[in-house]
């Protein structure tokens, strides 16, 4: 059974003094720190060159953490830049670095708006029957609105994942809303995942197949705007709009998260990130280049931190444990 490796040389702090270097970033950048607390934060880290490698850790990591931010509709906390707006560099980093060294909540990223009228969090899938009968399954961390009316049958995914199973109504289409782009379908099932490391969304038909529109106000400068799948054909539309190029492989694969697992066919380290972050009780934050990395392989996702080790085994990385709430993830 594979675990998460750990890095015991002399060349790397060990776990407690990198735990230890974060408390003291973060006390250091909380607006309260004295002259008194920065001049013991110095001597803290010339006791030891194990202590001064765990500082520059920490302060590397730090500066990274200004591309984390809360999701505008879920209120969970995301790796990367937000698409639209982001929230000052203090409270994203203060509130996420304090839950990765001991709090956990926003580590979890299950603060939700209520927004939502069907939610999952950490590792829990669950199955709703809608009004007129379709079916939804929610993947972890998801979150689902409906805008059901007399003429028209939509629902708006939040955040996350989720498969349709959708119930024939030829005199109301069905329409899945997920940031820009719209999903119509008429008696068929699908699949959108909002779980990329670059934003966007993916659309994988199962049964029959589906119209994939993009919206919004920059969709008129781009080169095309709306695509037809059948089924076991997949397509990525990017953050900006842009559709990618259809895929062809087997629906089972594309769902297969609905029996606990990820399978992952030429997909990028961070995808793969990403969709086990839905998995994970804190924080997983790839560093470097290493999130480019093409994966090939099929992950437990109930035990994130095994199919890491996994990973760790067949690719040139390092997983390295910080804390509970804090792996580090990066190319060796």
């Amino acid at each position: 059974m594979a675990h998460v490796q750990q890095d015991d040389s002399r060349s790397s702090p060990t776990t407690n003094s990198s735990e230890e270097a974060l408390l003291w970033i973060v006390r250091l950048h909380s607006g309260s720190a004295t002259a008194a607390d920065r001049q013991e934060f110095q001597l803290w880290r010339a006791k030891s060159l194990e202590n001064e490698m765990a500082a520059r850790e920490a302060e590397t990591l730090w500066s990274d953490a200004s591309e984390l931010h809360q999701d505008n509709h879920t209120g969970a906390i995301r790796l990367g830049r937000p698409l639209r707006s982001k929230p000052s560099r203090r409270t994203t980093i203060i509130g996420g670095l304090v839950a990765a060294t001991g709090g956990g909540l926003l580590a979890a990223g299950m603060l939700r708006k209520p927004a939502a009228d069907f939610a999952t969090g950490l590792g829990e899938t669950r199955d709703v029957t809608l009004p007129d009968g379709s079916k939804v399954t929610l993947n972890a961390r998801s979150a689902l609105k409906l805008r059901f009316s007399a003429a028209a049958r939509r629902v708006e995914l939040l955040g996350g994942q989720a498969f349709f199973e959708v119930a024939p109504d030829a005199a109301r289409p069905f329409e899945v809303a997920a940031v820009d782009i719209v999903t119509a379908a008429l008696g068929t099932a699908f699949d959108v995942n909002l779980n990329l490391a670059e934003g966007g969304a993916t659309v994988s038909v199962t049964q029959h197949a589906v119209r994939v529109h993009v919206d919004g106000t920059a969709a008129a400068s781009l080169p095309r705007r709306s695509i037809d799948l059948r089924e076991g054909q997949s397509v990525t539309v990017a953050a900006d709009g842009r559709i990618g190029p259809v895929t062809t492989g087997s629906p089972a694969n594309a769902v297969a998260w609905r029996k606990g697992q990820y399978v992952a066919e030429n997909r990028t380290l961070a995808d793969v990130v990403a969709a086990l972050q839905s998995y994970h009780e804190g924080w997983l934050v790839l560093r470097g280049e290493a999130g480019r990395l093409r994966v090939n392989a099929v992950l437990d996702l109930k035990t994130p931190d095994e199919s890491l080790g996994a990973l760790a085994s067949g690719l040139p990385i390092s997983v390295r444990r910080l804390s509970r709430f804090l792996v580090i993830i990066s190319g060796v």
